[in-house]
């Protein structure tokens, strides 16, 4: 085989029905994927990277390769749906008639935070988690994981219904990534055999089909609560409905999220562990995020389209305020 015909082979690659797996710059490589539709001819299959070439039409052939696989990160789209906005209480408060709570507006009423990605994973068990997935357009049967921020009732109640999602008749095992010093906290609370229980260090990445998951610590309760950083290809999104400050090395590991769901618990009254959305607007100007949703929206705030003017003036156009039900796409 001669150069031209180990360049044509290479640059196979980089079409349709071709591998995704690059060429290396020693001049070998992995076989390109076979096409029932392809031209090339099958003497050019066989090794494509046996002959040597140069240097400067490897370095080419990568640069193709890289070129086409920027690209298609570039429509990778990940789906999130919020399926709760509401921190441990959810709004109308019973018995309240506050400018909140007697908002006509549905979009004031809110559900324990949630969010759902891509119809398959679960982030935090509330105690609505059934509710939520009764809604139209959420397939319970197509959850198959879901992911735990911490301990608190409001994260984690919901742990009870989802064990008895059926499909197909019978019950299938949902597997639950939680730290084990979150687990030793609720351990008692449920039948644990009813899930798929993986205890998940801080800091190790996990992957789920297309997802990569990362445990994030965050500062809320004493070494038990994390943000939950999710990432599909080049997209990232960052789930951390609770904490007061995050760690730097959180910070710098979320910095440049597509998204990031952060702490709505106050507006400005200051609490032990719960950082207000003043500071959470400085907080996501730091991380440099392109979009930051605030959840765990709690009592002491404002009405919803009040509270969107408040963080679009204050933080930009990339400050939004979630409301149940809210499925957006990066």
């Amino acid at each position: 085989m001669n150069t031209s015909a180990s360049l044509g082979a290479s640059l196979y690659l980089l079409v349709p029905g071709g591998g995704l797996e690059p060429p290396t710059l020693s001049g070998h490589g992995p076989k390109p994927c076979a096409s029932s539709n392809s031209a090339t001819p099958a003497r050019l299959l066989a090794k494509p990277f046996e002959t040597k070439v140069s240097n400067s039409a490897r370095l080419f052939i990568q640069l193709c390769y890289y070129t086409k696989y920027r690209l298609l990160l570039q429509f990778i789209i990940m789906k999130i749906k919020f399926l709760g906005t509401g921190a441990g209480w959810p709004l109308p408060r019973l018995g309240c008639q506050d400018k909140i709570c007697s908002s006509k507006d549905p979009k004031d009423t809110r559900t324990r935070s949630q969010a759902l990605v891509n119809e398959v994973l679960l982030l935090d068990l509330g105690p609505d988690t059934y509710q939520h997935l009764k809604q139209p357009g959420v397939d319970p049967t197509k959850i198959r994981f879901a992911a735990i921020s911490h301990e608190h009732p409001d994260h984690t109640f919901g742990l009870w219904d989802l064990s008895h999602t059926y499909t197909s008749g019978r019950r299938e095992k949902i597997k639950i990534f939680i730290n084990p010093k979150t687990l030793a906290k609720i351990r008692f609370m449920f039948f644990p055999k009813e899930y798929d229980i993986l205890p998940t260090l801080a800091g190790t990445e996990i992957k789920l089909d297309n997802l990569r998951l990362t445990f994030l610590p965050v500062n809320h309760t004493k070494d038990s609560t994390f943000g939950i950083l999710v990432k599909e290809g080049n997209k990232k999104f960052f789930w951390a409905p609770d904490f007061k400050s995050l760690p730097a090395e959180t910070t710098q590991r979320v910095k440049g999220a597509d998204l990031a769901a952060i702490d709505g618990s106050e507006l400005k009254i200051q609490t032990p562990s719960h950082e207000t959305i003043e500071e959470g607007i400085a907080l996501g100007k730091t991380l440099q995020a392109k979009n930051v949703y605030f959840v765990h929206i709690g009592h002491r705030s404002l009405p919803h389209k009040e509270l969107e003017s408040y963080v679009k003036k204050n933080g930009g156009d990339n400050f939004h305020i979630p409301y149940d039900g809210l499925e957006i796409e990066i």
